[in-house]
């Protein structure tokens, strides 16, 4: 294949990459002399990678991934980086990232690239709030369970010790967590467990 044929393969391929949602980081390895890793430098990112970003090619390629985002030597990113880099074995990560106009949280998948690596990722910040609203929302429900099944039982319990209804017991716990400002289902647990006598409060009832 000549060098034109290349070319036109090489021009379809990253017009192809900057057709993807997802973004696309190819990063080079900078070197010390003794040939560690340093930092990287961006060397292309397709549309999606500058959205996520917030930042236009010119204020990207060609710098130091360190340089414009310092916060990766601290959180961990900058060695999944390396460690991909120097073993050849991928990683993926997920992660929360505020550093310089780049905010959410993130998957990437990187692999190895020549010297370097290429990142691919996505932002899973609604993902990510969607499963903490399901997470809160079955907290929510077991304590609402919880608290019901307590109340059942201080119903039963207190109509046994004060000989009245368990509808009465009811009548009485409300009224005591209403007068005093406190959970229905924290009053019904302390009836239970005998540190509430609410005995003549269901007799008045």
């Amino acid at each position: 294949m000549d060098s034109s044929a290349h070319s036109a393969l090489a021009r379809a391929q990253l017009d192809e990459l900057e057709a993807l949602d997802e973004a696309i980081l190819r990063l080079g390895a900078v070197r010390d002399p003794a040939g560690r890793i340093a930092d990287f430098r961006y060397e292309h990112c397709n549309r999606a990678a500058l959205s996520a970003l917030g930042r236009d090619p010119d204020e990207v390629l060609g710098r130091g991934l360190l340089e414009l985002y310092p916060s990766h030597r601290t959180n961990g990113l900058f060695d999944t980086y390396a460690q991909v880099a120097e073993t050849a074995y991928p990683l993926r990560r997920e992660f929360e990232f505020d550093e310089n106009g780049c905010v959410g949280e993130f998957e990437i998948s990187v692999s190895r690239f020549g010297d370097g690596v290429i990142s691919v990722g996505h932002d899973i910040s609604d993902r990510k709030r969607a499963e903490r609203q399901l997470v809160t929302l079955a907290e929510q429900l077991q304590g609402a369970l919880t608290s019901r099944v307590a109340i059942e039982q201080a119903k039963g319990y207190l109509a046994a010790q004060s000989e009245t209804s368990p509808e009465t017991a009811f009548k009485a716990i409300r009224r005591y967590a209403r007068d005093h400002n406190v959970r229905i289902g924290v009053v019904a647990r302390s009836v239970v467990e005998g540190d509430l006598d609410l005995r003549d409060a269901a007799r008045r009832a």
